[in-house]
């Protein structure tokens, strides 16, 4: 530690230093210098760390009056509010019908040993059944992963059923339980790749609504291969459940508080994470660690404003604390106002694990290209400020090694900030907030190796990557909070600046498209390229424009804005041109080829002519900011068999077939958005949604 200390102090002389000679673009943000600095030296990674400790301690079997008062958690993070200075705190319950605790259960082996597998109040996500009721003894039957479809043509009538297939449990219990079985057991392990290896004593989170008189339980892929080995030895194995549950109260919990505005702007923002996602299962990093992570934040930001280094917010700040997704909904629609007043989300999902120890990046998740948003670029601002004055530049080394402001915690790592810009992706709040019209963005680690799993616990956590989020999360919220129309100029700059950068990587892409093409396929890849370059312009168009909201007087931000839409015209027409010049090189030049416009196929032509349109009775697919947008775990679905588009394509698909656009736009937006879309697969996919009522492709008129 001395080692370590020393390096922080001799790099402590350079801050002043780092102002000046750090005057890069990396080096700057969309607050002064003076307050980020505040922000770095408040924030805390040891106080969030205390903060989740409070949380989850560790993963435990909540009691069943829990339900008929308030859960620990929510009680702890509201007490914890209280204390920091938090402004309206409360605690909401949404009632919401029945539901199970389980009170007791154990796993036994008794022959050919007496063996206590699990006990719930040891490892609770091995409970799959948290419903269950019973003392049921049976011998163990293995299936094997080839024989989960018809378990083998085994009999496993009073007997227990041994799955081997990775998260298939749920499966295999319930075809076993329809052929006479008493329950089942199985892998439940952490994802695909070599994580059951590296963590084969995790078990991960799995519920399953069992028949009356069994059980499911889940094992970690160690003890699975223990049973399948003595079966395999010929032994009889015995597998004896013994399991209580309890009916109890469900609800919607939500923690709610507040750092007020200064009165001048009805305009609102929210940040936070989930607090619960069931209420069986509990995560120190998912997702506790956002939870702590939005109260720390909070707290320094009370802190700064009390000190005068950190001006009074404008708008109210919104710190929601909820049951994910659900919870979220609940909340606007008990409060129904509050979609008008809030204009962003800043979403924490997962933030706090050693990200070295996970193989991990700390990533920010931007709005989805159908909905581009100003929001984006506060946050990626804030969050390369830190990686870059946390990182040691070789080209500063004549003043000293190290960072130019290390943002580091006394008992955290000094590692590398692993940090990584994403396209959108859902299955959080932040998707709440979008299909409630409100822009917002989510930052989280991935992979996280004990996701939803008993290992997701706080040993796994990292203090400096707590302080690093909490500068980055600080930084964001006290630009959103802003409401001044100087800021709403920087952040309109800042947008501007980095759509320029966006929209030359999609001439890049592009250009990439024509130098990989076969020579027959040269003018698809050419139109592939101005594809990519005019669906990025609309995407700028629409982030200038939403930026409006940010001025004092909206009506003046929109006049504000609209100046901007010419001028991303004039740089696509730019990059066209470029391309259009790589497009005659490649031909007459590379290739020895008449490098001819191509013309629209007739296939084409047919798809620029053919509307989308959603069946009114069935699910569709709204933008994120319309109430027709599906919920999270839906997006993208349809019929159950048949052709499907790649998989990250699903979420935007599903929003698009709720826009009434053109055949044509779909595959150009998809194709622009991501990879080029071969247009007969979207429309084998569409003719087959057709088939099942849910769209109708309709003559354009």
């Amino acid at each position: 530690m001395k080692a370590k200390w020393s390096v922080i102090a001799a790099c402590g002389l350079l801050v002043t230093a780092g102002a000046i000679i750090g005057q890069e673009r990396e080096d700057r943000t969309l607050l002064p210098q003076e307050q980020m600095t505040a922000i770095v030296n408040e924030a805390s990674g040891e106080r969030a760390m205390h903060n989740l400790m409070e949380l989850v301690p560790y993963q435990f079997v909540r009691p069943p009056s829990e339900y008929r008062a308030h859960f620990r958690e929510a009680e702890a993070i509201a007490r914890l509010a209280k204390e920091y200075g938090y402004s309206n705190v409360v605690i909401e319950d949404y009632p919401t019908g029945q539901t199970f605790q389980p009170t007791a259960g154990e796993l036994w082996v008794t022959s050919p040993k007496a063996m206590k597998l699990y006990d719930v109040h040891d490892i609770p996500e091995s409970l799959a059944s948290t419903n269950a009721n019973g003392d049921i003894t049976g011998e163990l039957v293995l299936v094997t992963q080839e024989q989960q479809q018809d378990l083998g043509g085994k009999d496993v009538r009073g007997k227990f059923v041994l799955s081997l297939a990775p998260n298939g449990l749920g499966q295999v219990y319930n075809r076993a339980v329809q052929a006479g079985a008493i329950g089942a057991v199985g892998i439940s392990a952490i994802g695909a790749g070599n994580r059951a290896t590296d963590y084969p004593d995790a078990i991960v989170s799995t519920t399953i609504n069992a028949q009356p008189n069994t059980a499911a339980w889940a094992l970690s892929p160690k003890v699975a291969r223990e049973l399948e080995t003595m079966i395999n030895r010929g032994q009889k194995v015995v597998i004896r459940s013994v399991t209580k549950s309890e009916q109890v109260p469900n609800k919607q919990e939500i923690v709610h508080a507040e750092i007020p505005g200064d009165g001048s702007t009805t305009q609102e923002v929210a940040i936070g994470g989930h607090l619960f996602e069931g209420y069986i299962k509990q995560g120190a990093n998912d997702d506790n660690s956002g939870c702590a992570l939005t109260l720390e934040i909070g707290r320094a930001y009370i802190k700064l404003i009390s000190e005068g280094k950190l001006p009074r917010p404008k708008r109210t700040i919104n710190f929601q604390w909820v049951q994910e997704i659900s919870g979220t909904n609940a909340w606007f629609n008990a409060h129904p106002e509050k979609q008008k007043t809030i204009i962003g989300d800043l979403n924490f999902d997962m933030e706090g694990i050693r990200l070295a120890t996970s193989r991990s990046f700390w990533i920010l998740q931007r709005t989805p290209d159908t909905f581009p948003s100003y929001i984006n670029d506060i946050a990626q601002s804030m969050m390369e400020y830190v990686a870059e004055i946390s990182r040691e530049r070789v080209r500063y080394r004549a003043q000293g090694y190290g960072p130019s402001q290390p943002v580091e915690s006394p008992n955290g790592s000094d590692d590398a900030f692993y940090i990584k810009i994403d396209k959108h992706y859902g299955s959080s709040d932040h998707v709440t907030y979008m299909q409630h019209g409100i822009p917002a963005v989510m930052f989280f680690t991935w992979p996280d190796m004990w996701y939803h799993s008993s290992q997701d616990t706080p040993d796994k956590q990292d203090a400096t990557q707590y302080k690093r989020a909490a500068v980055v999360g600080s930084g964001a919220l006290a630009v959103l909070s802003g409401g001044t129309d100087e800021m709403a100029a920087r952040i309109l700059s800042d947008n501007i600046g980095r759509g320029l950068s966006r929209m030359g990587e999609s001439h890049t892409k592009g250009l990439g498209y024509m130098a990989d093409a076969a020579t027959g396929a040269l003018s698809q890849a050419y139109r592939e390229a101005r594809v990519a370059i005019l669906h990025q312009a609309e995407v700028e168009k629409g982030v200038v424009a939403s930026a409006s909201v940010l001025w004092t007087n909206p009506d003046a931000g929109k006049k504000n804005t609209a100046a901007f839409a010419p001028l991303i015209d004039q740089r696509a027409a730019a990059l066209l041109q470029e391309v259009d010049a790589v497009y005659r090189l490649q031909g007459a030049g590379g290739r020895g080829i008449t490098a001819i416009p191509p013309q629209l196929t007739a296939e084409e032509r047919e798809a620029a002519n053919l509307v989308v349109e959603p069946v009114p009775a069935a699910p569709r697919g709204g933008a994120p900011g319309q109430r027709g947008a599906p919920p999270a775990g839906q997006r993208g679905a349809g019929p159950a068999a048949g052709p499907s588009l790649p998989q990250e394509m699903n979420a935007e698909f599903a929003i698009l077939l709720g826009k009434n656009k053109t055949v044509l736009e779909i595959r150009d937006f998809l194709s622009g958005e991501f990879t080029p879309l071969p247009l007969a697969d979207l429309m084998a996919v569409l003719r087959a949604r057709e088939a099942a009522g849910t769209i109708k492709l309709v003559p354009k008129k």
